[in-house]
Protein backbone atom coordinates (compact mmCIF):
# COMPACT_ATOMS: atom_id res chain seq x y z
CA UNK A 1 0.00 0.00 0.00
CA UNK A 2 1.39 3.15 -0.89
CA UNK A 3 0.69 7.17 -0.28
CA UNK A 4 -0.14 9.65 -1.82
CA UNK A 5 3.80 10.40 -2.59
CA UNK A 6 3.84 6.64 -4.00
CA UNK A 7 6.35 6.01 -0.64
CA UNK A 8 5.13 3.37 1.70
CA UNK A 9 2.94 5.31 5.00
CA UNK A 10 5.12 5.66 8.13
CA UNK A 11 2.94 3.72 10.05
CA UNK A 12 2.61 5.25 13.74
CA UNK A 13 4.87 3.05 15.46
CA UNK A 14 7.38 4.39 13.13
CA UNK A 15 6.91 7.79 14.43
CA UNK A 16 9.01 9.68 17.06
CA UNK A 17 7.02 10.63 19.86
CA UNK A 18 9.08 13.18 21.50
CA UNK A 19 7.09 14.76 24.41
CA UNK A 20 7.99 18.64 24.59
CA UNK A 21 7.73 21.09 26.94
CA UNK A 22 7.87 24.67 27.36
CA UNK A 23 11.90 25.99 28.20
CA UNK A 24 12.95 26.85 31.44
CA UNK A 25 13.79 30.43 31.07
CA UNK A 26 17.79 30.24 30.17
CA UNK A 27 17.36 27.68 28.24
CA UNK A 28 16.81 27.07 23.94
CA UNK A 29 15.61 24.18 22.83
CA UNK A 30 17.90 24.44 19.78
CA UNK A 31 21.25 24.63 21.88
CA UNK A 32 22.53 22.27 24.27
CA UNK A 33 25.36 24.07 25.46
CA UNK A 34 25.81 21.68 28.19
CA UNK A 35 26.47 19.03 24.97
CA UNK A 36 29.14 21.69 23.91
CA UNK A 37 30.95 21.41 27.00
CA UNK A 38 31.46 18.07 27.04
CA UNK A 39 32.18 18.21 23.58
CA UNK A 40 34.83 20.84 23.64
CA UNK A 41 36.39 19.22 27.01
CA UNK A 42 36.53 15.42 25.33
CA UNK A 43 38.57 17.35 22.39
CA UNK A 44 41.13 18.34 24.13
CA UNK A 45 41.73 14.84 25.98
CA UNK A 46 42.09 13.45 22.86
CA UNK A 47 44.11 16.10 21.99
CA UNK A 48 46.92 15.21 24.99
CA UNK A 49 46.59 11.67 23.64
CA UNK A 50 49.22 13.04 20.47
CA UNK A 51 51.05 15.51 22.02
CA UNK A 52 53.50 13.49 24.18
CA UNK A 53 56.55 15.63 23.75
CA UNK A 54 54.79 18.33 24.75
CA UNK A 55 53.01 16.81 27.93
CA UNK A 56 55.97 14.66 28.45
CA UNK A 57 55.13 12.22 31.86
CA UNK A 58 51.16 14.24 31.61
CA UNK A 59 49.35 11.90 30.30
CA UNK A 60 45.51 10.02 30.49
CA UNK A 61 45.35 6.44 28.94
CA UNK A 62 41.53 6.43 28.45
CA UNK A 63 41.04 10.03 26.68
CA UNK A 64 40.81 7.38 23.51
CA UNK A 65 37.13 6.89 25.44
CA UNK A 66 36.26 10.40 24.66
CA UNK A 67 35.64 9.28 20.96
CA UNK A 68 32.72 7.13 22.23
CA UNK A 69 30.92 9.89 23.95
CA UNK A 70 31.12 11.76 20.24
CA UNK A 71 29.74 8.94 18.81
CA UNK A 72 26.43 8.84 21.68
CA UNK A 73 26.28 12.70 21.48
CA UNK A 74 26.35 12.86 17.86
CA UNK A 75 23.64 10.11 17.54
CA UNK A 76 21.39 12.24 20.02
CA UNK A 77 21.97 15.70 18.31
CA UNK A 78 21.83 14.33 14.50
CA UNK A 79 18.36 12.92 15.71
CA UNK A 80 16.90 15.75 17.07
CA UNK A 81 18.35 18.15 14.19
CA UNK A 82 17.10 16.00 11.30
CA UNK A 83 14.84 12.83 12.35
CA UNK A 84 11.33 14.45 11.65
CA UNK A 85 13.02 15.50 7.94
CA UNK A 86 13.99 12.41 7.54
CA UNK A 87 10.68 10.21 8.74
CA UNK A 88 8.85 12.73 5.98
CA UNK A 89 11.24 11.39 3.18
CA UNK A 90 13.19 12.75 0.11
CA UNK A 91 15.63 13.94 3.03
CA UNK A 92 18.27 11.23 1.93
CA UNK A 93 20.68 13.64 -0.42
CA UNK A 94 20.21 16.85 1.24
CA UNK A 95 20.93 15.38 5.12
CA UNK A 96 24.40 13.70 3.11
CA UNK A 97 24.95 16.63 1.76
CA UNK A 98 24.68 18.75 5.07
CA UNK A 99 26.91 16.17 6.73
CA UNK A 100 29.44 16.15 4.09
CA UNK A 101 29.36 19.99 4.49
CA UNK A 102 29.88 19.89 8.14
CA UNK A 103 32.72 17.54 8.56
CA UNK A 104 34.71 17.71 5.21
CA UNK A 105 35.76 21.66 5.23
CA UNK A 106 37.57 21.23 8.47
CA UNK A 107 39.11 17.34 7.37
CA UNK A 108 40.65 19.20 5.17
CA UNK A 109 42.33 21.95 6.71
CA UNK A 110 44.00 18.74 8.92
CA UNK A 111 45.18 17.08 5.98
CA UNK A 112 46.53 20.39 4.96
CA UNK A 113 48.65 21.09 8.41
CA UNK A 114 49.36 16.67 7.36
CA UNK A 115 51.20 17.16 4.22
CA UNK A 116 52.85 20.43 5.24
CA UNK A 117 54.09 18.77 8.22
CA UNK A 118 55.44 15.52 5.68
CA UNK A 119 57.02 18.26 2.80
CA UNK A 120 58.90 19.41 5.98
CA UNK A 121 60.35 15.88 7.29
CA UNK A 122 60.96 15.32 3.56
CA UNK A 123 64.82 13.47 3.17
CA UNK A 124 65.26 14.21 7.07
CA UNK A 125 67.07 11.92 8.34
CA UNK A 126 65.05 9.60 10.15
CA UNK A 127 62.05 10.02 7.80
CA UNK A 128 60.65 6.88 6.36
CA UNK A 129 58.25 9.29 3.80
CA UNK A 130 58.92 9.53 0.54
CA UNK A 131 57.06 11.78 -2.19
CA UNK A 132 55.40 8.58 -4.03
CA UNK A 133 54.14 8.05 -0.60
CA UNK A 134 52.73 11.26 0.50
CA UNK A 135 51.34 11.34 -3.26
CA UNK A 136 49.48 7.88 -2.69
CA UNK A 137 48.13 8.62 0.60
CA UNK A 138 47.19 12.16 0.52
CA UNK A 139 44.97 10.80 -3.01
CA UNK A 140 43.29 8.53 -1.05
CA UNK A 141 42.86 11.11 2.39
CA UNK A 142 41.24 13.31 0.03
CA UNK A 143 37.92 11.07 0.10
CA UNK A 144 38.83 10.54 3.51
CA UNK A 145 40.26 6.83 2.94
CA UNK A 146 43.22 4.66 4.78
CA UNK A 147 45.84 5.29 3.08
CA UNK A 148 47.78 2.06 1.04
CA UNK A 149 49.18 -0.46 3.37
CA UNK A 150 52.56 -0.60 4.50
CA UNK A 151 54.42 0.04 8.35
CA UNK A 152 54.46 4.33 7.14
CA UNK A 153 51.73 4.44 4.75
CA UNK A 154 48.58 2.44 6.84
CA UNK A 155 45.65 3.31 8.09
CA UNK A 156 45.35 6.90 8.46
CA UNK A 157 48.76 7.80 9.10
CA UNK A 158 49.12 11.81 8.04
CA UNK A 159 45.96 12.53 10.87
CA UNK A 160 44.87 9.38 12.88
CA UNK A 161 42.34 11.13 14.71
CA UNK A 162 40.58 11.40 11.25
CA UNK A 163 39.98 7.57 11.15
CA UNK A 164 36.27 8.44 12.82
CA UNK A 165 34.73 10.42 10.02
CA UNK A 166 34.52 8.16 6.93
CA UNK A 167 32.94 5.57 9.50
CA UNK A 168 30.68 8.44 10.56
CA UNK A 169 29.63 9.39 7.79
CA UNK A 170 28.87 5.90 6.09
CA UNK A 171 26.44 5.38 9.41
CA UNK A 172 24.69 8.59 9.18
CA UNK A 173 23.80 7.38 5.99
CA UNK A 174 22.73 4.08 6.65
CA UNK A 175 20.95 5.61 10.08
CA UNK A 176 18.93 8.06 7.08
CA UNK A 177 17.69 5.80 5.10
CA UNK A 178 16.18 3.51 7.59
CA UNK A 179 14.90 6.09 10.00
CA UNK A 180 11.56 5.44 8.57
CA UNK A 181 11.10 2.22 8.88
CA UNK A 182 12.92 0.99 12.19
CA UNK A 183 10.82 1.99 15.35
CA UNK A 184 12.70 2.21 19.27
CA UNK A 185 12.51 -1.50 19.76
CA UNK A 186 14.34 -2.36 16.47
CA UNK A 187 16.99 0.13 17.24
CA UNK A 188 17.13 -1.26 21.00
CA UNK A 189 17.94 -5.07 19.15
CA UNK A 190 20.48 -3.31 16.92
CA UNK A 191 22.14 -1.84 19.82
CA UNK A 192 21.76 -4.68 21.70
CA UNK A 193 24.11 -7.01 18.83
CA UNK A 194 26.38 -3.78 18.48
CA UNK A 195 26.76 -4.08 22.45
CA UNK A 196 27.56 -7.88 22.37
CA UNK A 197 30.49 -7.36 19.26
CA UNK A 198 32.00 -4.52 21.49
CA UNK A 199 32.05 -6.83 24.05
CA UNK A 200 33.65 -9.63 21.87
CA UNK A 201 35.93 -7.21 20.56
CA UNK A 202 37.24 -5.71 23.96
CA UNK A 203 37.71 -9.21 25.06
CA UNK A 204 39.33 -10.37 22.31
CA UNK A 205 41.89 -6.98 22.28
CA UNK A 206 42.05 -6.37 25.70
CA UNK A 207 41.00 -2.78 25.45
CA UNK A 208 37.88 -0.96 24.05
CA UNK A 209 40.90 1.48 22.11
CA UNK A 210 40.06 0.19 18.40
CA UNK A 211 39.13 0.84 15.33
CA UNK A 212 41.92 2.92 13.85
CA UNK A 213 44.54 -0.39 12.90
CA UNK A 214 44.38 -2.41 10.36
CA UNK A 215 43.63 -5.19 12.75
CA UNK A 216 40.79 -3.80 14.75
CA UNK A 217 39.09 -1.75 11.87
CA UNK A 218 36.35 -4.85 12.13
CA UNK A 219 35.19 -3.72 15.32
CA UNK A 220 34.31 -0.08 14.05
CA UNK A 221 30.57 -0.78 13.27
CA UNK A 222 30.01 -2.39 16.43
CA UNK A 223 31.92 0.42 18.69
CA UNK A 224 30.32 3.37 16.58
CA UNK A 225 27.26 1.50 16.31
CA UNK A 226 26.02 0.52 19.76
CA UNK A 227 27.10 4.58 21.27
CA UNK A 228 25.27 6.34 18.23
CA UNK A 229 22.18 4.36 17.69
CA UNK A 230 21.87 4.47 21.48
CA UNK A 231 22.09 8.68 21.52
CA UNK A 232 19.11 8.10 18.69
CA UNK A 233 16.81 6.00 21.34
CA UNK A 234 17.92 8.43 23.75
CA UNK A 235 17.02 11.36 22.08
CA UNK A 236 13.32 9.55 21.05
CA UNK A 237 12.92 8.68 24.41
CA UNK A 238 13.91 11.68 26.46
CA UNK A 239 11.56 14.63 26.62
CA UNK A 240 12.92 18.41 26.31
CA UNK A 241 12.33 19.21 29.37
CA UNK A 242 15.43 21.30 30.36
CA UNK A 243 16.10 23.56 33.76
CA UNK A 244 18.53 26.36 33.55
CA UNK A 245 21.26 25.12 36.14
CA UNK A 246 24.76 25.98 35.73
CA UNK A 247 25.83 24.17 38.86
CA UNK A 248 24.47 20.89 37.17
CA UNK A 249 25.66 21.39 33.69
CA UNK A 250 28.90 21.92 35.45
CA UNK A 251 28.88 19.07 37.49
CA UNK A 252 28.64 16.91 34.02
CA UNK A 253 31.77 18.80 32.35
CA UNK A 254 33.45 17.94 35.98
CA UNK A 255 32.15 13.94 35.56
CA UNK A 256 33.60 13.50 32.31
CA UNK A 257 36.77 14.90 32.84
CA UNK A 258 36.96 12.23 36.05
CA UNK A 259 36.29 9.31 34.12
CA UNK A 260 38.82 10.05 31.37
CA UNK A 261 41.65 11.32 33.03
CA UNK A 262 41.85 8.30 35.48
CA UNK A 263 44.03 5.75 34.78
CA UNK A 264 43.04 2.54 36.43
CA UNK A 265 45.28 -0.49 37.30
CA UNK A 266 45.87 -2.40 34.50
CA UNK A 267 44.55 -5.11 35.34
CA UNK A 268 41.09 -3.25 35.93
CA UNK A 269 40.98 -1.65 32.65
CA UNK A 270 39.32 -3.35 30.21
CA UNK A 271 36.31 -3.15 33.20
CA UNK A 272 36.81 0.11 33.64
CA UNK A 273 36.21 1.21 29.87
CA UNK A 274 33.14 -0.83 30.14
CA UNK A 275 32.08 0.74 32.80
CA UNK A 276 32.31 4.08 31.21
CA UNK A 277 30.64 3.18 27.79
CA UNK A 278 27.84 1.05 28.92
CA UNK A 279 26.83 2.31 32.46
CA UNK A 280 28.58 5.73 32.66
CA UNK A 281 28.45 8.07 29.63
CA UNK A 282 24.82 7.18 28.87
CA UNK A 283 23.07 8.25 32.19
CA UNK A 284 25.79 11.28 31.71
CA UNK A 285 24.30 12.51 28.48
CA UNK A 286 21.01 11.88 30.19
CA UNK A 287 21.49 14.08 32.59
CA UNK A 288 23.97 16.99 30.21
CA UNK A 289 20.41 17.02 28.55
CA UNK A 290 18.28 18.13 30.80
CA UNK A 291 20.31 20.52 32.81
CA UNK A 292 21.23 24.60 30.84
CA UNK A 293 23.92 26.83 32.14
CA UNK A 294 23.38 30.41 32.22
CA UNK A 295 25.34 33.35 31.19
CA UNK A 296 28.99 33.51 30.90
CA UNK A 297 29.25 29.30 31.97
CA UNK A 298 26.73 29.19 28.78
CA UNK A 299 28.77 31.45 26.89
CA UNK A 300 32.42 29.64 27.00
CA UNK A 301 30.64 25.71 26.68
CA UNK A 302 28.90 27.17 23.83
CA UNK A 303 32.77 28.59 22.70
CA UNK A 304 34.42 25.65 23.13
CA UNK A 305 31.68 23.19 22.19
CA UNK A 306 31.83 25.38 18.69
CA UNK A 307 35.85 24.67 18.38
CA UNK A 308 35.72 21.24 19.29
CA UNK A 309 35.70 19.67 15.73
CA UNK A 310 38.88 22.00 14.65
CA UNK A 311 40.96 21.44 17.60
CA UNK A 312 39.99 17.42 16.96
CA UNK A 313 41.13 17.69 13.33
CA UNK A 314 44.12 19.69 13.29
CA UNK A 315 45.75 18.97 16.80
CA UNK A 316 48.01 16.10 15.58
CA UNK A 317 49.38 17.08 12.28
CA UNK A 318 49.72 21.06 13.90
CA UNK A 319 51.45 19.45 17.15
CA UNK A 320 54.18 17.58 15.49
CA UNK A 321 54.98 19.93 12.63
CA UNK A 322 55.10 22.67 15.62
CA UNK A 323 57.47 19.96 17.51
CA UNK A 324 59.85 19.21 14.38
CA UNK A 325 59.71 23.76 13.14
CA UNK A 326 61.37 24.19 17.22
CA UNK A 327 63.35 20.97 17.16
CA UNK A 328 65.52 21.09 13.99
CA UNK A 329 65.37 24.92 13.14
CA UNK A 330 65.92 26.46 16.29
CA UNK A 331 67.17 23.30 18.29
CA UNK A 332 64.37 23.68 20.81
CA UNK A 333 62.66 20.94 22.85
CA UNK A 334 59.32 21.45 24.14
CA UNK A 335 60.06 17.98 25.99
CA UNK A 336 62.83 20.10 28.42
CA UNK A 337 59.29 22.40 29.57
CA UNK A 338 56.98 19.67 29.89
CA UNK A 339 53.92 20.00 31.10
CA UNK A 340 54.06 23.29 30.63
CA UNK A 341 54.93 23.64 26.93
CA UNK A 342 51.53 21.58 26.51
CA UNK A 343 49.35 23.62 28.54
CA UNK A 344 50.44 26.33 26.68
CA UNK A 345 50.28 24.72 23.70
CA UNK A 346 46.42 23.50 24.25
CA UNK A 347 45.51 27.24 24.79
CA UNK A 348 47.39 28.16 21.92
CA UNK A 349 45.71 25.41 20.18
CA UNK A 350 41.93 26.77 21.46
CA UNK A 351 42.50 30.48 19.85
CA UNK A 352 43.80 29.27 16.77
CA UNK A 353 40.84 26.59 16.53
CA UNK A 354 38.65 29.73 16.62
CA UNK A 355 40.22 31.56 14.28
CA UNK A 356 39.63 28.78 11.99
CA UNK A 357 36.41 28.15 12.73
CA UNK A 358 35.22 31.91 12.35
CA UNK A 359 38.02 32.42 9.51
CA UNK A 360 37.96 29.15 7.10
CA UNK A 361 34.94 26.97 8.64
CA UNK A 362 32.29 29.06 8.85
CA UNK A 363 32.76 30.96 5.63
CA UNK A 364 33.67 27.77 3.56
CA UNK A 365 30.45 26.07 4.92
CA UNK A 366 28.22 29.33 4.38
CA UNK A 367 29.06 29.30 0.77
CA UNK A 368 28.94 24.86 0.12
CA UNK A 369 25.49 25.46 1.39
CA UNK A 370 24.42 27.98 -1.19
CA UNK A 371 25.78 25.97 -3.90
CA UNK A 372 24.42 22.72 -3.11
CA UNK A 373 21.86 23.40 -0.57
CA UNK A 374 19.87 26.49 -1.72
CA UNK A 375 18.26 24.73 -5.03
CA UNK A 376 15.25 23.72 -4.59
CA UNK A 377 14.69 20.18 -6.34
Amino acid sequence: MSGKNGRAPVSAEMKVNRVTAKPTAGTDRGVYRTFDGLRGLAALLVATRHLGPFLGPLSFPESFLAVDLFFLLSGFVVARAYEPRLLAGGFLRQFLAIRLIRLYPLYLAGLGFALLLRLFMLDKEGDPWTMKMIVETAALALLMAPGPKGATTGGYSLNSPSWTLLPEIALNLVYAAVARHIGVKQLWAVIGVCAAGLVLAGLHHGTLDLGYTDATRWAVPFRMGFSFLLGVVMYRLTPDARAASSLRAVAAILALGAGLMVTPPPGLRLAYEFALVFLIFPPLVLWAAHFEPKGRIAEIMGWIGGVSYAIYTVHEPLGRLLYEMLHRLVDFDVWTYAPLSGLIFLSGLCLFATLLDRAFDRPTRKALSFLFLSRKP
